[in-house]
């Protein structure tokens, strides 16, 4: 199939049938009636909107989340908008025969799963401030700003409905920690900047490197002087890509988007324009791996890996995720300075979020029992010398004037370190890198895992299974472009 070919019949399957549209924006429709007749009792000066993907019809067939937020003036207490959101909120979810439930990202809103002619939709209420785009009080005050842009300027919304299918195939859609993927607002703007998908792709293929920046509004040479001031900005965050926010240039809309993600997708763009394919856009259901298939990865992997497994802290998972991988940063580094050469960290966590797990790949499981230890030149203060040679008694000079001798290690095979962890306290879990939240719950919760236990766990737990087969078979992307790159 050519390219054309190819994009006209995922544009068809990626574009709701008029019998879904009628389900999903009517109840749409019905929500919003219901929060605004509600609020217009509680503040009359307070606006309602429909945000989201839903309000700027870039939404993907299946779509289940109906956000509403409820626009109030700037005068307003946080506290009194909080308050009133909630109610009215709680109240519009139980009418329409949902349960209403209080949630919390930058401020409390609420949420709430509602059936709806055979389906169910995920609806939201959030509060926020009537602000003008760039003197936000609550970070949510953006949103609106987003919604109407998108809305005025995506003249096909197509094309971003295509880039959508296509991230969330390769498993690269959405801003939460645990993804670090393109959310739907990011890919909208690179269709807006790029006019279509395909040159979405094209330009990612071309030009896209980290640290790239993308202006859609002209900011640079207006707020910013040239594009090394903004690159000096956001260095701090380490970008992935730079893409300036056109309601607020003091923001990058990537700001979340991982280094992995971005060559994931370089990778999957350059191996989709070279061969189109509609498999570009089927979203792949990961198989577990099986107990059996585990055993047998550790026996014959030349690798050595330790697990290790920690109580998860009672938070939403964009709380503890990045604690858990701080960890297996942390570790790793705490390894490699003991000797040992760490090949590749991995996290995930059990399908009732109370337990994460961290994987730790060595090339080799066990150090020499000796170590050769460099110490201070032998014409520098006496003390240091004293210190070295008091320390190790018999030494060698090396050629350089240094003195190096043997020297017995500490931990010969990494599970000597890491099983002081078992049964550690906070402060000894926090000493090692631990996250606050992780170190709190993980206290006296600590243990290391056996390969046979963790093939036990991927038999009762299918989430365990599915991160033990991307760790051992390697990146599910992988399948898709080696034939095609």
């Amino acid at each position: 199939m050519s390219l054309e070919e190819v994009l006209d019949e995922v544009r068809r399957k990626v574009t709701p049938d008029p019998e879904e549209r009628e389900v999903v924006e009517g109840f749409a429709r019905r929500v919003l009636s219901e929060v605004r007749d509600r609020l217009k009792g509680r503040d009359p000066d307070a606006e309602v909107e429909l945000i989201g993907s839903v309000a700027r019809d870039t939404w993907l067939p299946g779509a289940s989340d109906i956000d509403v937020f409820c626009v109030f003036p700037k005068d307003r207490d946080l506290d009194e908008i909080v308050e009133i959101t909630l109610e009215v909120g709680r109240e519009a979810i139980e009418e329409l025969g949902g349960e209403a439930l209080e949630e919390y990202a930058n401020h409390p809103y609420i949420g709430g799963e509602v059936e709806y002619r055979g389906r169910t939709f995920e609806v939201d209420v959030v509060p926020c401030y009537d602000t003008e785009p760039g003197e936000v009080i609550t970070p949510v005050d953006r949103t609106p700003h987003h919604n109407r842009y998108v809305k005025e300027r995506l003249e096909n919304t197509a094309e971003a409905r295509l880039l959508k299918a296509f991230v969330k195939a390769i498993d690269a859609y959405g801003a939460e920690a645990r993804v670090k993927g393109f959310s739907g607002y990011l890919c909208e703007l690179l269709v807006i900047h790029y006019g279509s998908f395909k040159e979405v792709l094209r330009e990612a293929v071309m030009t896209w490197r980290p640290g790239f920046v993308i202006d859609l509004e002209g900011f640079v040479g207006e707020v910013y002087e040239d594009y090394g001031e903004v690159r000096e900005k956001f260095e701090d965050q380490d970008p992935a890509l730079i893409v300036l926010d056109p309601v607020d240039p003091q923001r990058n809309v990537a700001a979340a988007l991982s280094k992995r993600q971005l060559t994931r997708f370089i990778l999957a763009a350059r191996a989709f324009l070279n061969d189109p394919s509609p498999e570009f856009f089927r979203e792949r259901k990961l198989e577990p791996a099986s107990g059996e298939e585990i055993r047998g990865w550790f026996e014959k992997n030349p690798a050595h890996v330790v697990a290790i497994e920690v109580r998860l802290p009672d938070e939403v998972e964009d709380i503890y995720w990045p604690q858990l991988e701080k960890t297996a940063r942390s570790l790793s580094k705490v390894l490699e300075n003991e000797g040992f050469e760490v090949r590749r960290w991995y996290v995930m966590r059990d399908s009732e979020e109370e337990h994460g797990y961290v994987l730790l790949e060595f090339e080799h499981g066990r150090l020499p029992v000796l170590e050769w230890r460099v110490g201070p030149a032998g014409w520098v203060r006496e003390d240091r010398v004293r210190g070295f040679v008091r320390a190790h008694g018999k030494f060698w000079v090396e050629d350089d004037g240094k003195l190096a001798t043997r020297a017995e290690r500490k931990f010969v095979r990494p599970e000597d370190l890491l099983r002081r962890l078992e049964g550690a306290d906070r402060q000894t879990l926090l000493s090692h890198g631990f996250g606050k939240d992780l170190a709190r719950s993980s206290e006296g919760e600590v243990r290391l895992l056996s390969s046979e236990e963790l093939a036990e766990l991927a038999d009762r737990d299918p989430e365990l299974g599915k991160g033990l087969a991307e760790f051992m078979r390697g990146d599910p992307l992988s399948e898709l472009v080696r034939d095609r790159l």
